[in-house]
């Protein structure tokens, strides 16, 4: 029964680098995206603040949905085991093997060095195909006589990444960007000189063909 549960401790500590690296994939820094999957996860200390890089980012809020069911399921997994382990397996080499567990699992989570090896190995395991799939965030909004307005959120893979509105050669293309939601900030009718980040959510209006082409979109029904 220990061992299930350490088991359990083990890959629900896997969890928490793997939900952090796919935060970091959608532009949010390393130590808040550790401390949002952490305290969704745990249900504690999610400051409204904070949850606004989450709630009002559409890729992170899909996330964010997955990291509660994962916590709440973990959460009542975690409770049966420990509960089963006091009742039928307490004794002082039990004892022993968890506070062992957890000294070693808090000097990897202090770790730096271990955990940067950690995420970098998660990371490109997740960006490998069939994890990847650039601009799979999007949505078309509307579409009128060749004409549509997307929703786009750019990762990686985008071309536009670093690159700023003016020499970004949308609008020769008839592509407008209308406004950029970067969860904690809204830019309405963005300037020239934007430069164009990974993670940001933009709304555009374009012809359709151009959009599909300039961002690689997949054709949806």
């Amino acid at each position: 029964m220990v061992i299930y549960f350490l088991l359990l401790c083990l890959i629900f500590f896997l969890i928490i680098e793997i939900m952090t690296v796919m935060f970091k994939l959608t532009g949010l820094s390393e130590e808040k995206s550790r401390f949002q999957v952490i305290s969704l996860l745990t249900s504690s200390g999610f400051t409204t603040k904070e949850s606004e890089l989450i709630t009002q980012h559409p890729s992170r809020r899909k996330l964010a949905q997955y990291v509660m069911v994962i916590g709440y399921i973990g959460y009542l997994t975690g409770i049966s085991f420990l509960i089963n382990i006091i009742r039928t397996s307490l004794s002082f080499k039990n004892v022993l093997i968890l506070l062992t567990f957890f000294i070693i699992t808090l000097f990897m989570l202090k770790n730096k060095i271990f955990l940067k090896f950690l995420d970098n190995i998660i990371e490109r395991i997740l960006l490998k195909r069939p994890f990847k799939s650039p601009h799979k965030m999007y949505k078309l909004i509307n579409r009128a006589k060749g004409y549509g307005v997307f929703n786009i959120t750019l990762d990686e893979a985008s071309p536009l990444i670093n690159v700023s509105l003016m020499n970004s050669n949308l609008k020769p293309h008839n592509v407008i960007i209308l406004n950029i939601d970067k969860g904690n900030k809204f830019i309405g009718f963005p300037k020239r000189d934007y430069v164009l980040e990974k993670g940001d959510n933009i709304l555009l209006y374009g012809k359709v063909d151009e959009v599909n082409r300039i961002f690689k979109l997949k054709h949806k029904n």
